[in-house]
């Protein structure tokens, strides 16, 4: 009897402890889903600027390089990955 009523106790806290782990599971799936959103914007937002630095006519990079060959004072160099991507 006594064994019998402790098997229910644990069928009764696993079935607890169950239905918690799935809530919990579900709220982590949407965390992952809202994580993967951000990191999507973020990456969309860098290759924008990306793009305004170092790509097509007039971006940053070559404007400033023609002003350095122009006569401006630097001491630093752009890395040349940046260069001539128009």
């Amino acid at each position: 009897m006594w064994k019998q009523e402790r098997q229910n106790r644990n069928v009764m806290e696993i079935a607890r402890l169950s239905g918690a782990m799935y809530d919990k599971f579900v709220g982590f799936v949407a965390d992952m889903e809202n994580i993967g959103k951000h990191i999507k914007n973020g990456q969309d937002a860098y290759d924008k600027a990306l793009n305004k630095l170092s790509v097509g006519s007039g971006n940053l990079t070559n404007t400033s390089e023609k002003i350095k060959k122009l006569g401006a004072k630097a001491t630093k160099q752009i890395d040349t990955k940046y260069l001539d991507r128009e």
